[in-house]
């Protein structure tokens, strides 16, 4: 009976967050509330079930074994859909609420939950999403608390770093000089192991988060720099082996390489050189597109300066040397 209560409230803990997740500002803030609440109501009564004595009462009956691992299984994924809860709190009021009295404290609290219950959900069953880690690095950057930031994205890296490290092998941006890394990578996607990558968007986002960090640490550490930029470019590797179109990740690999101590001109031009072709072939298709493209044509010109300015530059640089 307490296991089907627990699944019930899970289950309209779900659709109060979907809610959350159709909705915006307070709105959002509501249902997602309601949704948390529901959640730390399921994992309280399967913490009762989990140190029941009661083989009846707890569910484990001539298949207790399996059961029991199913009640294990059940708790680990709530507590990661608490997390996940939480974060989407904090990025609320990183965002949406950010003008909201004690935004900041209401995110410190949403967020610092969220890691606590993270840490509690790590398991056999495998290692949580790193959600919880990115946007705390979020908010620390927000807060100019620099070193926290990158400690936070560092370990959000930790999480993710053989999957980005197989996938980018593959691209040619292997850290392994021996050679070897690649053989790895591919074995590795054979066995679907890169499968378990945060999306897309995700790993960009942490690329961006790892970039403003490395522009932001002091020059006396770094060691610090050196393995924040090169865990960019793992991750930027990965995305060009999952998606080689996008322009953007071109760009950043850019960045990445010129973050590098020392840095690393020769990469930086190869992709910035790529990002420019690529934005000149767009801005081309859409000048003959015979659509009304006048917004997206000022976009793709601003990054197309923005692109030839730091090529430009780049060769002054190598010219003085």
């Amino acid at each position: 009976m307490q296991y089907l209560t627990a699944q019930n409230s899970e289950s309209k803990a779900g659709l109060y967050l979907y809610l959350g997740q159709l909705s915006t500002g307070t709105e959002a803030l509501t249902a997602l509330r309601i949704g948390v609440s529901e959640l730390q109501r399921t994992v309280s009564i399967l913490d009762r079930l989990a140190t029941s004595k009661d083989d009846e009462a707890s569910g484990m009956d001539i298949d207790g074994e399996l059961n029991s691992l199913n009640l294990k299984r059940f708790m680990v994924e709530t507590k990661r859909q608490l997390c996940a809860a939480y974060c989407s709190i904090g990025e609320l009021y990183l965002t949406d609420l950010c003008e909201e009295p004690d935004a900041e404290n209401s995110c410190e609290a949403a967020l610092k939950a969220a890691v606590e219950i993270d840490a509690s959900a790590q398991s056999e069953l495998g290692p949580s999403p790193p959600d919880a880690l990115q946007t705390m690095a979020n908010l620390r950057l927000s807060q100019s608390r620099v070193a926290e930031a990158l400690d936070c994205i560092m370990k959000t890296y930790d999480r993710m770093k053989v999957g980005c490290e197989a996938m980018s092998g593959l691209v040619g941006l292997a850290t392994d000089k021996e050679g070897v890394q690649e053989a790895k990578a591919r074995e590795l996607l054979e066995l679907d192991a890169a499968s378990t990558l945060p999306e897309y968007g995700f790993r960009l986002q942490t690329a961006k988060i790892m970039l403003e960090c490395t522009s932001l640490v002091d020059d006396g550490n770094s060691n610090t720099k050196e393995r924040c930029s090169e865990s960019a470019i793992q991750v930027l590797g990965s995305l060009l082996s999952e998606n080689d179109e996008v322009i953007e990740v071109w760009y950043l690999l850019g960045c990445a390489f010129m973050s590098c101590s020392p840095p690393n001109p020769d990469s930086a031009r190869h992709y910035w050189e790529n990002a420019v072709d690529m934005l000149t072939k767009a801005k081309e298709q859409m000048e003959h597109s015979g659509e009304d493209v006048a917004c997206e044509l000022e976009v793709i010109q601003s990054q197309l300066e923005e692109v030839t300015k730091k090529l430009d530059e780049l060769g002054e640089e190598m010219e003085t040397k």
